[in-house]
């Protein structure tokens, strides 16, 4: 890969997240993985969806249905078409080491948010360490995304009492990279090379 495509982050703005982490309220952490399979149809082809996200995170898939009906894919409101899963905690931060060596550790710069989101899209999910080749299933792409977040963030969804989050408590889409690269070694890249997949 050319060194040109690597995306650096100023020496300046990692000054400010180092001095900005020492106090335990900023310091962001992965609050979630959640791992997608969009199928389209139910039946067979969705259980076995579900059973490649079981494989790969040990944990129970749920279906997702239809929202709107879609003529055109002959979608009806209400349709299970879909399945995910989510991880938390200690497990994600294990899952997501796993599911990066896929992309050699490397993500599009344009896969990050201004609110601590970022994504990206495993091919064939053979490719993940520690998962095999199954004839009954084959081969299936799926999407993975992962959100940094601050601690404080539980009061825009609890029950009493919500309040609204501050912009500047919202990791920004530079702070999520870098954090990214000290703890995963995330590098951010304008454009892959499908020679790495």
């Amino acid at each position: 890969m050319s060194i040109k495509t690597k995306i650096t982050i100023p020496s300046a703005l990692v000054k400010e997240f180092e001095e900005k982490w020492k106090n335990p309220m900023k310091k962001p952490y992965l609050e979630k993985i959640v791992l997608n399979i969009g199928v389209g149809v139910g039946g067979e082809e969705l259980e076995k969806a579900v059973t490649v996200l079981e494989t790969i995170t040990g944990q129970k898939a749920i279906k997702t249905d239809s929202k709107t009906n879609v003529k055109e894919f002959n979608l009806r409101k209400g349709r299970p078409i879909g399945t995910k899963i989510t991880i938390r905690g200690q497990d994600a931060i294990k899952l997501l080491k796993r599911l990066l060596i896929v992309n050699n550790n490397k993500i599009l710069r344009k896969s990050f948010d201004d609110y601590g989101n970022f994504g990206f899209g495993i091919t064939e999910h053979i490719s993940i360490p520690g998962i095999e080749y199954d004839n009954a299933i084959g081969i299936w792409g799926l999407d993975c995304v992962g959100r940094i977040i601050r601690p404080g963030m539980r009061v825009k969804f609890r029950r009493k009492a919500r309040v609204k989050i501050p912009k500047h408590h919202y990791v920004s889409r530079e702070e999520t990279q870098y954090f990214l690269k000290q703890n995963f070694g995330v590098e951010t890249v304008k454009k892959l090379d499908l020679d790495y997949f």
